[in-house]
């Protein structure tokens, strides 16, 4: 705590009121405040004259508070030097109030605790083979940077400020509508996209306007661990999905009558990796129809596909408005940017803008601006086809390796799309063990998010990424792999 907010935090706890003399109050407020470390050793304090004259006190009633804090080991003194907090490791720490440990002993709420207990994701952000991630390094920040500075500072005070519309910035909407028609067949205006702080914010947006408590979302099974977690913290019951070689089937799939939500990502399914054939699509659609039901449609990893033209989106098949496309700026830019964006149906567009500025209040502008300057001069295409290149590499070089290190113990997904692999081992092996033995060779394996028990495949199914592994590094990873493989079998 600096010397200013010492002051502060005094005047607000005296009080010529309180027939407790002023000398002990200062005592008792410093007192305090090193013991709980707002005031940290070493830290100097006022003089008893400077502090004195923002109190409005006498200098000998702060002279003596600071002699009692002295004689008792709370500070220290030095000619010449000044007054500093002392070492309080030797301190007890009884000394904090009744009214700090009543703070701890608060609950949380039902609802708390619950999202407490739901999954989450990898707390390991690169390396071999943390799954979802790209590869930061091949990112032209240079580039970025130039197009931040063009927007921040005083040239242009309302991208300081918040968003005037919670939709986003205009110039972005009108970036990304004209980006999804041409790279994804999305049929949109700009006032449909609303520009999100990622891909969760998206979803929770969704539960907020589609469902209300208690109502259902069918997922697929297995899936992105984000989409349970948010919906279900979201107060929405969560549905098992049917996920096949064509990808979800929801006429193979339990829908009740309270079911709100479908969510899909045919492009690029996650975790499997399925592609959602034209036929599947327009059979989602129908059944979305006859239930009733709104489409989610994460079009995950859709700018990274390497054996031909992808599908067009399930957005772009609609013809009843039933359809939300969510997209991120994520895994085709890099991880911490945080944007992402929905594209809702035209009777929606101006509730779920209003429902963004009241309940997120949008912001950081200069960024949004320098994305649609980004987007516009051409410099996120050009970005998309060269990692499209080096990522398909990659891939190839990952499927390779393993069919060499492991041969017919494995079966790898068939897509060749997107930022990771989905294993499966063709043998019974304890995942918990094999899982360890990763770890100790560095490894990352990403577990798959399943919907209730699949004791018949959770523990032989893993999910590599290699977004973030440079090419140099797949081959070392591998041969990890096939080591922690073998020591979990018992084998040399």
């Amino acid at each position: 705590m600096r010397a200013v907010l010492l002051t502060d935090l005094l005047s607000q706890a005296l009080s010529e009121a309180n027939p407790v003399p002023m000398q002990r109050q200062i005592y008792d407020v410093i007192r305090r405040a090193v013991l709980d470390h707002s005031l940290v050793a070493g830290q100097k304090l006022p003089s008893s004259r400077a502090l004195a004259e923002e109190l409005g006190v006498s200098r000998i009633t702060v002279s003596l508070a600071y002699d009692r804090l002295i004689a008792e080991n709370y500070l220290t003194a030095s000619t010449g030097s000044g007054t500093f907090v002392a070492a309080t490791t030797d301190l007890p720490l009884a000394g904090k109030s009744e009214a700090s440990h009543a703070r701890h002993t608060m609950a949380l709420s039902q609802r708390g605790t619950m999202i407490g207990t739901l999954p989450g994701g990898l707390q390991q952000f690169h390396g071999a083979f943390v799954p979802g991630v790209p590869d930061a390094s091949l990112f032209p920040f240079h580039l970025w940077r130039r197009l931040v500075s063009r927007h921040i500072g005083k040239g242009d005070l309302a991208l300081a400020g918040y968003a005037a519309d919670g939709g986003g910035l205009p110039a972005l909407r009108q970036a990304v509508a004209s980006y999804l028609k041409i790279s994804r067949s999305v049929v949109c205006d700009p006032e449909q996209v609303i520009i999100t702080a990622g891909t969760h914010q998206s979803i929770d947006l969704c539960a907020r306007m589609l469902a209300d408590p208690g109502d259902m979302a069918v997922i697929e099974n297995p899936c992105h661990w984000a989409f349970p977690t948010v919906l279900a913290a979201a107060g929405m019951q969560i549905g098992a999905g049917v996920v096949d070689e064509g990808g979800l089937s929801l006429a193979a799939s339990h829908v009740p009558r309270h079911a709100r939500l479908v969510v899909t990502s045919p492009s690029h399914q996650y975790p499997t990796g399925v592609v959602m054939p034209l036929a599947r699509r327009l059979e989602l659609l129908q059944g979305a129809r006859d239930h009733n039901l709104w489409v989610m449609e994460d079009d995950y990893d859709s700018e990274f596909r390497y054996d031909g033209t992808p599908l067009p989106s399930l957005q772009g098949l609609d013809s009843d408005a039933r359809v939300i496309y969510v997209g991120t700026f994520s895994k085709a830019m890099f991880a911490g940017i945080r944007l992402g964006y929905l594209v809702v149906p035209a009777h929606l567009a101006q509730a779920f803008a209003s429902a963004s500025a009241r309940i997120y209040r949008p912001g950081q502008l200069h960024i949004q601006a320098a994305l649609a300057d980004y987007i516009d001069e051409g410099h996120f295409a050009q970005h998309i086809r060269r990692m499209r290149v080096e990522y398909g590499e990659r891939q190839q070089l990952l499927r390779t390796s393993l069919a060499r290190a492991l041969g017919d113990a494995i079966t790898l997904s068939e897509a060749r799309a997107g930022l990771h692999l989905f294993m499966r081992f063709n043998l019974p092996l304890d995942a918990a063990v094999l899982h360890a033995r990763a770890a100790e060779e560095k490894l990352v394996l990403g577990v798959p998010r399943f919907i209730g028990a699949r004791p018949d495949i959770d523990g032989r199914s893993v999910v590599l990424g290699f977004g973030g592994v440079p090419q140099d590094h797949i081959a070392r990873g591998v041969n990890g792999l096939k080591r922690a493989v073998e020591r979990t079998l018992g084998r040399r």
